[in-house]
């Protein structure tokens, strides 16, 4: 694991004081969040092999990120519920189902990258019906919320950068079904490939998911005027 310096352990120390003061001052109820682990049962996501190792699936990592991140948020006071709970297939219309049903004031969906950073996604959200429609057909779940997902995609940034100084972060906008179908602000994040980060730590495990619980504390409080609660 990289060492962190002096100056970035500082940086981390003043981000996680700043987290703390906002959620003290948060003028808004807690949100809901909803996390969505990708992958399951049959569709395994990408599969990992290191030589003399266990092969580790995506939908293992996936799951396991997305406990330790609902446990991280329960221990602040914010309620989180996992869209799939077991190892099991889920297809895109039953995972936005499961999240829709109860309402969420945020959707996280978790994926692992085939590289050594994250990636951060908000679909994208023509102004005006494409005439693509026909080969990409898209829910207008999505669209009254567009703005605010931009926002928690921000302040996930924000979070990730901090807990993990030695990784890039990229956001992304692109079409992905399972967004579009989603009524709250929703973003997808691919952590880092097993070589770069082990999953198997459990350090690993609950920094990202403290960075899950920062980006959620710092949105609740930047998020913009007139945003949905629920």
């Amino acid at each position: 694991m990289q060492k962190m310096t002096f100056m970035s352990r500082l940086r981390l120390i003043v981000f996680a004081l700043l987290v703390f003061l906002l959620a003290a001052a948060s003028r808004s109820g807690a949100a809901l969040v909803a996390i969505d682990a990708g992958h399951g049962g049959s569709d395994e996501g990408i599969v990992y092999t290191t030589a003399g190792a266990r092969p580790v699936k995506e939908k293992d990592i996936a799951l396991s990120l997305a406990k330790a991140a609902q446990a991280a948020l329960r221990q602040r006071g914010i309620p989180a519920f996992l869209v799939r709970e077991v190892d099991r297939n889920m297809g895109i219309s039953e995972r936005a189902s499961a999240a829709n049903e109860k309402s969420p004031s945020l959707f996280l969906s978790i994926h692992v990258s085939s590289r050594g950073d994250f990636n951060i996604y908000v679909t994208w959200m023509p102004a005006q019906e494409p005439d693509v429609r026909k080969l990409y057909l898209y829910s207008r779940r999505q669209r009254p919320y567009i703005a605010q997902s931009r926002e928690f995609a921000a302040s996930l940034e924000q979070a990730v950068k901090e807990a993990f100084p030695g990784k890039g972060v990229s956001y992304i906008e692109m079409p992905l079904s399972l967004l579009n179908e989603i009524s709250a602000p929703a973003v997808m994040i691919e952590v880092p490939y097993p070589d770069s980060v082990d999953y198997g730590n459990q350090l690993n495990r609950q920094r990202f998911a403290a960075a899950i619980a920062n980006a959620v504390t710092l949105y609740q409080n930047i998020k913009p005027a007139g945003a949905n609660a629920r």
